[in-house]
């Protein structure tokens, strides 16, 4: 992360509930996370910030509307940033994934660009 964070500026995010940390974020441009490119839907689009985790760790915080919170924030960094998409392997039928399942980016806005039958490359325009 510090070598990303020298790059390309914050890479990370987290979100607390009356001070407790209970989900985080990590993003970065494709080529600093060259392991995206070995997903059968990959690689993701060089003019896209991937998403390479969105996860909230608490279970009893999970289906509270955090996780939507949390997007919403690194999407309004990244647009204050001048980036033109954002894109991430979501999880088709699972919600077991560090970036998240399919479903929850669907609902917030993203396209599925390559389908896979497990990850997706999902993708928003911003």
């Amino acid at each position: 992360m510090r070598s990303t964070r020298k790059v390309f500026g914050d890479c990370g995010k987290l979100i607390y509930v009356e001070g407790k940390p209970v989900g985080y974020a990590q993003y970065a441009p494709p080529k600093m996370l060259p392991r995206s490119a070995e997903y059968p839907a990959g690689p993701p689009s060089g003019d896209a910030v991937l998403i390479s985790c969105l996860f909230i760790a608490e279970k009893e915080y999970r289906r509270r509307g955090l996780g939507k919170k949390l997007l919403q924030s690194v999407i309004e960094d990244l647009r204050r940033r001048g980036v033109k998409a954002v894109e991430t392997f979501a999880r088709r039928n699972n919600p077991n994934n560090p970036s998240g399942p399919m479903e929850f980016y669907l609902k917030n806005g993203f396209m599925v660009l390559r389908d896979d039958p497990e990850f997706p490359l999902m993708r928003i325009e911003l």
